[in-house]
């Protein structure tokens, strides 16, 4: 299954002559930060000479967390094309239902000085992304500032200036919020995040108030909003 060029920014093994993907669970360059009933959220950390080799199953999305340059392959390739990557670049790789039953495999390998970092997030709801319909595997890259519906979720990235407030979303439904810098966010209540490029956030319940940036630096992060109403409408090619 090819992942396409955009796909470049997603997946991570050991580099050798023949390896055989894995679950991303059991990849040790890959940390769980974060699994419920509807994602699993993974830390990849490439020191460099380092590399990664995975199976997904589900669609999923990287965050990027530096400028950088990486290599990234399909399955059956080699692992020989650079890529240029950039701090906070989203990625979404959507599978259809289809694809899904089959699974998808790739790999990342670094061979620079400085180490590579991405957060993965693997969308355990089958039907997430169905808007991005394009007879099979589709690639979605979010322009910064800017977000794109996925159909079941919306995904923005956001950048706040001290003082300044982001809405609650439209919809009631969780949230996930990747910092791609430092933050400071105060919402309602008990929802406080302060969180450093990575370092995730789940908000479980619908927010009905802003998140406002209370620090003395501007805050950018990613955040997926979960629209868990929100009907799946497949296209038929």
């Amino acid at each position: 299954m090819k992942f396409g060029i955009l796909a470049a920014f997603l997946l991570c093994n050991s580099l050798a002559p023949v390896q055989e993907a894995v679950d991303i669970a059991a990849e040790p360059h890959y940390r769980l930060l974060l699994e419920n009933d509807q994602v699993r959220v993974f830390a990849l950390t490439l020191h460099p000479d380092e590399s990664a080799f995975v199976h997904l199953q589900h669609s999923f999305m990287t965050v990027t967390l530096q400028d950088g340059e990486i290599i990234i392959w399909d399955e059956g390739k080699s692992p020989i094309q650079h890529f240029q990557v950039h701090n906070g670049q989203t990625n979404f790789i959507w599978l259809t239902h289809g694809q899904q039953a089959q699974g998808m495999s790739g790999g990342f390998r670094n061979d620079r000085m400085k180490d590579y970092r991405n957060i993965t997030i693997e969308f355990l709801d089958a039907d997430i992304g169905w808007s991005l319909f394009n007879n099979g595997t589709t690639t979605a890259l979010l322009a910064a500032p800017g977000s794109m519906f996925l159909g079941g979720a919306i995904v923005a990235d956001v950048l706040l200036q001290p003082g300044d407030s982001f809405p609650p979303p439209p919809k009631p439904g969780a949230e996930l919020v990747i910092p791609v810098s430092n933050v400071d966010l105060k919402g309602a209540g008990a929802i406080r995040i302060r969180n450093s490029p990575g370092e995730v956030a789940w908000i479980p319940l619908a927010r009905t108030a802003p998140l406002t940036n209370a620090g003395r630096e501007p805050a950018r992060y990613i955040i997926v909003e979960f629209q868990p109403d929100t009907p799946y409408a497949p296209i038929t090619p």
